[in-house]
């Protein structure tokens, strides 16, 4: 039996992304995450249960969360439990339950930060290498566009003479 630590939690965000450079040089983004249970009570009402996560990224992906993520993004994160222990100001030990990602997807398009970076030619060739390659067109796809761009096989003016020489 495959036996693994996997979460996948879909919900909203509670604030923007809080991002850090870590010693290393490598970043590190928390994000808080609201998840909803819905159920309804023993009077047959409809009730909403509100649970808080926290998500933790690194690297690349934290760089994505803290790009593209505000307050109230949608966002679905996959990811492994990790529980940390530490202790607070007043000596007490502390358990924290936090969701390291590894994947993602953005619900609602992700909403890009306002940036006061500007176009230089050096971040232009970084856009330009980013920009993805073209998807390739399968072969049905293909066929169809060539049906419709197909020229007439008769010009107009020899189907007027030859209505005419049927009619004469």
């Amino acid at each position: 039996m495959n036996v693994r630590n996997h979460i996948h939690l879909t919900g909203n965000l509670g604030a923007d992304p809080k991002t850090v450079t870590l010693p290393s040089g490598r970043m590190a983004t928390t994000l808080r995450i609201a998840t909803n249970n819905y159920y309804r009570d023993s009077k047959g009402e409809r009730r909403t249960d509100t649970t808080w996560h926290t998500v933790k990224a690194y690297g690349k992906l934290a760089e994505l969360f803290d790009s593209y993520l505000v307050k109230g993004s949608m966002v679905s994160v996959v990811g492994s439990m990790n529980y940390r222990k530490w202790t607070d100001k007043f000596e007490q030990s502390r358990l924290t339950a936090e969701v390291i990602a590894e994947e993602f997807t953005f619900l609602d398009g992700g909403k890009r930060r306002e940036t006061t970076e500007y176009v230089t030619e050096e971040n232009l060739e970084l856009m330009v290498a980013a920009d993805p390659e073209p998807k390739k067109t399968g072969r049905r796809r293909g066929k169809t566009t060539a049906r419709t761009a197909k020229q007439p096989t008769a010009n107009v003016g020899e189907i007027i003479e030859a209505v005419e020489a049927l009619e004469g």
